[in-house]
């Protein structure tokens, strides 16, 4: 028969053991907070995707448009964005900087386009901070009619002699630093590292009160 002592040593090694459990689950419960929050950040992180483009890829054209478009999922910023409108021979046809509207990308055209295929290489800072690129092409039967490129009135756009794309730009394209994390993402981590020390701290009280 056991003693009484021997009796609370079991029971005391019993409690003990419980709240070891408790500590446990509680850990594994900050972990599966963990992963659904990271779960969480990563689709916040995720890029800005082309829903559609004016005029639109591997088209055909009446005339050279007075502007192209590009349409995205999200809106992006002005600063840093760059869209180069190139002929077959090489010549940017881009006038002025991009003009952002909502989830839509401008960049208005200098007038006297030749007929011709285009290409459209665009590059645009996402919602998210982060650079992405891509182009695509048309092909304009006429040259754009007198009087629908880009000028100077209510546009901001500079219709001046027209560069080759070769050239370097006069200003430099501002990157978003590919390693940039948003503000929301560092308020995750928080919101988590409080999570797990309310119940590692609630374990250890179980655990205490148990010894």
């Amino acid at each position: 028969m056991k003693s009484p002592f021997q009796h609370r040593v079991n029971e005391t090694n019993m409690t003990s053991a419980r709240a070891q459990k408790a500590l446990w689950r509680a850990l594994a419960g900050a972990a599966v907070v963990a992963m659904a929050l990271i779960g969480g950040s990563g689709a916040a992180l995720a890029h800005d995707v082309v829903e559609g483009t004016a005029p639109a890829d591997g088209s055909s054209v009446a005339t050279v448009p007075a502007k192209v478009t590009v349409t995205l999922s999200n809106t992006p910023a002005s600063i840093g964005s760059q869209i180069n409108v190139v002929d077959e021979s090489g010549t940017n046809w881009s006038a002025g900087t991009v003009e952002v509207l909502d989830n839509v990308a401008t960049q208005q055209l200098k007038p006297g386009a030749p007929a011709g295929k285009y290409t459209v290489q665009w590059r645009l800072v996402s919602s998210d901070g982060h650079p992405i690129d891509g182009q695509f092409a048309f092909t304009a039967a006429a040259a754009a009619v007198a009087g629908t490129g880009a000028t100077t009135a209510g546009t901001g756009a500079v219709a001046g002699p027209v560069e080759s794309f070769s050239a370097a730009p006069t200003a430099a394209t501002q990157k978003a630093p590919d390693g940039g994390v948003p503000w929301s993402v560092f308020g995750l981590i928080g919101a988590l590292v409080v999570v797990v020390v309310a119940m590692v701290v609630v374990a250890k009280r179980r655990l205490g009160a148990a010894d």
